[in-house]
């Protein structure tokens, strides 16, 4: 039996490593977005309204409803996972602080009585906020320390406890709106339950703000 070419031993392995490398990544992040979607699926039907999905490629989909029930006109929700089907790209992810994440982003059908925005300033999107956004607040909610940018924060903070700690623990950031296009818009975290959970707060927060 002829010897090998250990420089073909060598791609071989790494092929080899690169091949089953992409196949967990896609086969976990497969099942991480779908089980994602059906959390949300009830959270987004409850909303009222026509809605659809739509994915994009194996990590990223958005649900969307149109004519939604008051307070709301319009919602989606997009999920996007970390890139995990290369190395590289996962160790740059994890490099530059991405994290699996859902954004909505709502209108409302009337300007809401507060215009305020909350940041956790430990996350990605927190900290590129915290640097573009405007002047911020330091303030503790549920024993955790978040940014707030509002003109009246006396009447924003007892808004924002209502919700509940459980509530305020999924949302990485989220912006209220008023004026010609009034609206909601959140980042969330994706761990089981939380995607659901911080809808269905953003949807308690939007019925407060315009009653």
């Amino acid at each position: 039996m002829a010897d090998l070419d250990p420089s073909l031993v060598a791609v071989f392995g790494v092929a080899l490593f690169f091949l089953a490398w992409y196949y967990a990544a896609f086969i976990y992040s497969r099942r991480v977005a779908i089980r994602i979607a059906r959390e949300l699926k009830d959270a987004v039907l409850a909303l009222g309204g026509t809605s659809k999905v739509r994915w994009y490629g194996t990590t990223a989909f958005r649900m969307t409803t149109e004519d939604a029930r008051p307070p709301f006109k319009e919602a989606s929700v997009t999920v996007t996972l970390r890139p995990r089907e290369m190395p590289i790209n996962w160790v740059i992810g994890i490099a530059q602080g991405r994290r699996d994440a859902v954004l909505v982003e709502t209108s409302l059908q009337r300007n809401p009585k507060e215009e305020f925005e909350i940041i956790d300033p430990n996350t990605r999107v927190g900290r590129r906020r915290r640097l573009s956004g405007p002047a911020w607040s330091p303030v503790t909610l549920a024993g955790r320390g978040l940014l707030l940018s509002a003109e009246d924060p006396d009447s924003v903070m007892p808004l924002l406890e209502s919700l509940g700690g459980d509530s305020l623990r999924v949302i990485m950031a989220l912006h209220v709106t008023s004026g010609s296009t009034p609206g909601i818009a959140a980042s969330m975290s994706i761990e089981p339950g939380d995607a659901a959970r911080g809808l269905a707060a953003i949807r308690t927060l939007a019925e407060r703000l315009v009653d």
